[in-house]
């Protein structure tokens, strides 16, 4: 190393030594650590799968969480690559600009209960996010990978006989089923989902921002966890023979929002209307979906929004710290409650709140090169001489005082051969959008009953 170098390596250490001193003599707690340490890798891809170590508590149902294209699938080919960074951002962007087009035609002008009155619940694109549970549905079971998403309301899956259907996984076949009940139009159901009718059987089409679509019949029918001796019966699902766009390694998706169609309303007379998950930090890493159990004394809950709509979990973020220290942005920047989706990969927020953030964390960040990738993550660093950086920790805070720390791996997130990215972008004063890489490892718990949503750290471990 030159004496150039080496000079400016020690006046860096210092600076961030100092920062971090000062940032920890200015702290609640002194114990806290205001830097994380960021391990570089060139983004290999693991072939071990880390189960989850977390034990489930009493009266409790738990699927596993896994990602499509990690080793903890047992669905998955080796043919099939994982979702390149490009495809990522742009199903990501699909997601938001859906978000946006559906509150922009809800009116959130309007009364709440307007809204719930005018539109019982809507779906969203294809999550960006790549993580999945495998459930079993029919007489006899067929397992199907399913996306996991708080966006969705029913559950559905592709079914034969298939006008056009994912290739490379399952399809379930509802004539080899004895408990596949296709809902007549005549029903009470099929009234209330205000959808069409052929052959006198209930159906539906969505269409997509994206011009993807799936197309097919509501039916009645039994979905299984394969760990448990329960079965859930007479559940309502989209059974679709026709679909579009990409597959990308699921069979269709387990909604879980607020409607009454969603799974997760569907069993809330068995588990109180209460479920739980933890999205791991790495696709080699499980996670997990659980239904019911008891409330850990760590959670903490924040209230969701009277004014959401009713299919939505939205709570109202307070504030934002970044390396311990609190963000001065007005609570005017907070006026839109920020929706908790585990569909959208990044966190938007307002761009007051967003460029506050911004400023401090690259004012923490001046001893690195600011790398221009020309996406809409605007604040990206090239790492590729370093093995280790030390990166400031960030906070979200919610209603009655619930502090979220973000876990490294949704602090930064790796778009190319160690160049890293804030995961964090701004979005117009319409929308707040908490996303599930900031939402990774922790467990983010959705009580129905109480309408509060609530976070817990170590929820995969």
């Amino acid at each position: 190393m030159s004496s150039k170098s080496l000079i400016s390596f020690v006046i860096y250490g210092f600076l961030l030594l100092s920062l971090c001193n000062s940032l920890k003599d200015n702290a609640v707690d002194g114990t806290r650590a205001y830097f994380h340490a960021l391990k570089i890798s060139s983004l290999p891809s693991s072939d071990v799968c880390k189960e989850s170590s977390k034990d489930l508590n009493e009266g409790s149902s738990s699927l596993k969480l896994v990602h499509k294209f990690g080793p903890c699938n047992p669905h998955r080919t080796s043919a099939a690559p994982a979702s390149s960074f490009t495809e990522i951002l742009r199903r990501d962007k699909l997601r938001v600009d859906s978000i946006i087009q559906a509150r922009r035609s809800m009116n959130l002008t309007s009364s709440a209960e307007h809204v719930k009155r005018s539109v019982p619940f809507y779906n969203l694109p294809a999550p960006g996010v790549d993580y999945i549970v495998n459930v079993e549905i029919g007489t006899p079971k067929k397992e199907v990978p399913l996306i996991f998403d708080t966006g969705s309301s029913v559950i559905w899956t592709q079914c034969k006989p298939c006008k056009a259907c994912y290739p490379k996984v399952p399809v379930f076949d509802p004539t080899k089923s004895t408990s596949f009940k296709a809902l007549p139009c005549s029903s009470t159901q099929c009234q209330l989902l205000r959808h069409g009718c052929s052959s006198s059987k209930c159906t539906y089409k969505t269409t997509y921002v994206d011009n993807s679509s799936s197309a097919g019949i509501y039916a009645t029918e039994t979905i299984s966890f394969n760990h448990l001796r329960y079965d859930f019966k007479n559940i309502l699902i989209g059974c679709s023979d026709q679909v579009s766009g990409d597959s990308d390694g699921q069979s269709g998706i387990m909604g879980l929002n607020r409607s009454p169609v969603s799974f997760s309303s569907q069993t809330a007379n068995i588990y109180n209307n209460l479920f739980s998950y933890c999205i791991p930090s790495n696709p080699g890493s499980t996670g997990h979906l659980t239904f019911g159990g008891k409330v850990s004394n760590d959670v903490k809950f924040s209230p969701i929004s009277k004014t959401s709509p009713s299919s939505d979990y939205d709570i109202k973020m307070t504030g934002i710290s970044v390396g311990g220290r609190r963000l001065l942005i007005d609570a005017s920047a907070f006026k839109i409650d920020s929706i908790i989706d585990s569909g959208t990969v990044f966190t938007r927020l307002p761009p007051k709140a967003y460029s506050t953030l911004r400023s401090l964390f690259r004012e923490m960040m001046k001893g690195f090169p600011l790398s221009d990738q020309d996406i809409f993550l605007d604040t990206c660093y090239d790492f590729s001489n370093y093995s280790t950086v030390a990166i400031p920790s960030i906070s979200v805070f919610f209603k009655d005082g619930v502090e979220m720390d973000i876990d490294v791996s949704g602090i930064m997130f790796p778009v190319g051969s160690k160049v890293y990215c804030l995961g964090f972008a701004e979005l117009d004063d319409e929308v707040s959008i908490f996303g599930a890489s900031q939402q990774k490892t922790h467990t983010v718990v959705f009580d129905g009953v109480k309408e509060r949503i609530g976070f817990a750290p170590g929820g995969c471990d």
